[in-house]
């Protein structure tokens, strides 16, 4: 796995990291503070590397919509780690998941979503997942 993070995250880097060692591969890894990213190099070409080296790239940049470019470019699966204020898609499943293993079931609760919700990526890829269900959802701001 090809872990290419242009924004520091300690928690979405270091579980994928772990998931995959536990599937029994192995991770590389790529940040703009040590690549050639510093000498002008593009996300497309980045990705283009990195996923030469590797069976599936995930992806996590600042920029909204950056993964969506990245996609275009990259020949092997490209899993979306967060995108700036954009989508956290990754982090919607292990939601839904947790509901469903603490709740039971996801159809038929309210659901209330509190903090910054504009610029929340998290929220933003949790309330496009909940409409896939029977949910009332609730917003405060």
């Amino acid at each position: 796995m090809a872990s290419v993070f242009y924004e520091v995250s300690t928690r979405t880097s270091c579980s994928f990291a772990a998931a995959m060692q536990r599937l029994g591969g192995k991770v590389i890894y790529m940040d703009e503070t040590s690549s050639s990213v510093k000498k002008g190099e593009t996300l497309e070409d980045s990705i283009s590397v990195m996923a030469g080296y590797s069976d599936v790239v995930v992806l996590r940049h600042p920029e909204p919509g950056a993964v969506g470019r990245a996609a275009i470019t990259c020949k092997k699966p490209l899993i979306n780690a967060g995108d700036g204020i954009g989508e956290h898609p990754t982090q919607a499943l292990l939601d839904i998941f947790t509901i469903r293993e603490e709740i039971g079931t996801v159809n038929g609760l309210t659901i209330t979503m509190v903090g910054d919700l504009k610029h929340g990526r998290t929220v933003h890829s949790l309330a496009r997942l909940l409409t896939l269900y029977n949910v009332t959802l609730q917003y405060v701001s």
